[in-house]
């Protein structure tokens, strides 16, 4: 396990790349867009492909924004809306455990003048979905990705609606640009979906169980649209950071003159107020996270920090060794209250997906503190000191 030299993100991200000089491939891209991108020509590029496909009907929406009520979908509408005048289609596909912030920030979506729709999917289902995924993936968001990921695009397919406006790429912000081709960088479909979308190799159809009740009809709502569908639809997804500088400090300011709320207090999980707001189990999905590959969502928030040049380096590696990978008791309370299991189920259902080499064992069991926390590996905190 190593680290990058410029960031904390360790090499155990899955498709993360490290050059001769020990810099990992998402501070290269940050480097590339801060010193080489002209995001001028990014803009006009913008605009060119919204005369060129856009809808000449004004009878019709322009675009669907996907909208959690979070940052990004924030910045995102604050373009469509309020730069270039369009008439978007919000779309939320239900969290799986809301918060009253979430809550609150969506309901801020729709003051800001939009037609929203909130995607309720049917409860019964979802549940058994989201402890099939726990249970196959070590994630118990895999349902709900799958939803966020494919509703919006029946949604536009429906609606005869040219565009999807999503944020930034994950690969470009998070790590893994190098595996992105430069057609997915700017633009979702199916092929992302497949490669990058957290699906961890599981398809909808896999879900299909006679004995626990879930059927082809029940995922109708999560199975991408067919090609053929596509391709008479003939619009595409756009992801937004990639014409537009994605810096979430300078985002903030934004957002927040549009009435997005921070968090009262950090998030369990890490030490930021106002990413990751709109629903807890979101936490445990960073915290599963941890587990597998000894990271979680502080060195996803501190990495982003760093490039950016809010924080250092050393005080990035202080907040990671502070606020990753505790237990989040709060969440995991009341995960386990929705679903109806212990405390301890919870935790064996954890247990097959932990990544066993980075943490220290005692007895033969792995060590964990009075809190619940596993115990990272002394070596391993060294090298994030001294990569």
């Amino acid at each position: 396990m190593r680290y990058c030299t410029k960031c904390v993100m360790p090499d155990t991200r899955p498709d993360l790349r490290f050059d001769g000089e020990g810099v990992c491939d998402a501070c290269r891209s940050f480097e590339r867009k801060r010193q080489s991108i002209d995001w001028e020509a990014r803009r006009r590029e913008f605009e060119e492909m919204l005369k060129k496909y856009g809808n000449r009907n004004p009878t019709k929406y322009d675009c669907v924004i996907p909208v959690s009520g979070g940052k990004d979908s924030h910045l995102t509408l604050y373009y469509a809306k309020e730069i270039y005048g369009m008439k978007p289609l919000c779309v939320c596909f239900e969290p799986t455990l809301p918060t009253e912030i979430g809550r609150h920030n969506l309901a801020n979506i729709s003051r800001l003048g939009v037609d929203l729709i909130h995607f309720k999917q049917n409860p019964v289902v979802y549940k058994k979905l989201i402890m099939e995924g726990f249970r196959r993936v070590g994630d118990m968001e895999w349902a709900n990705h799958m939803g966020i990921w494919s509703v919006p695009v029946h949604f536009a397919i429906r609606f005869d609606i040219p565009f999807i406006f999503w944020g930034e790429s994950p690969q470009l912000e998070y790590g893994g640009a190098e595996t992105v081709s430069e057609t997915n960088k700017r633009q979702f479909n199916e092929d992302w979906l497949n490669d990058y979308g957290c699906l961890n190799g599981l398809r909808p159809q896999d879900m299909v169980d006679e004995k626990n009740g879930i059927t082809l009809r029940d995922l109708q709502m999560y199975i991408y649209p067919s090609r053929e569908d596509v391709e008479r639809w003939g619009g595409s997804g756009v992801f937004m950071g990639y014409y537009f500088k994605w810096n979430s400090a300078e985002n903030l300011s934004i957002i927040e003159q549009m009435g997005f709320s921070r968090r009262r207090g950090r998030i369990e999980v890490s030490y930021t107020d106002h990413e990751k707001l709109d629903c807890l189990s979101m936490n445990l999905h960073d915290y599963l996270k941890y587990l597998k590959y000894g990271y979680g969502r502080a060195t996803d928030s501190a990495c982003i920090e760093i490039r950016n040049g809010v924080i250092s380096r050393e005080e990035g590696v202080r907040l990671v060794e502070k606020y990753d990978g505790r237990y989040p008791k709060e969440c995991v309370e009341r995960f386990c209250e929705e679903f109806a299991i212990s405390r301890d189920e919870f935790d064996a259902l954890c247990e097959p997906f932990i990544n066993r080499a980075l943490f220290e064992h005692e007895g033969g069991a792995l060590k964990r503190d009075l809190d619940g926390s596993l115990v990272f590996k002394v070596k391993f905190v060294e090298r994030r000191r001294n990569p």
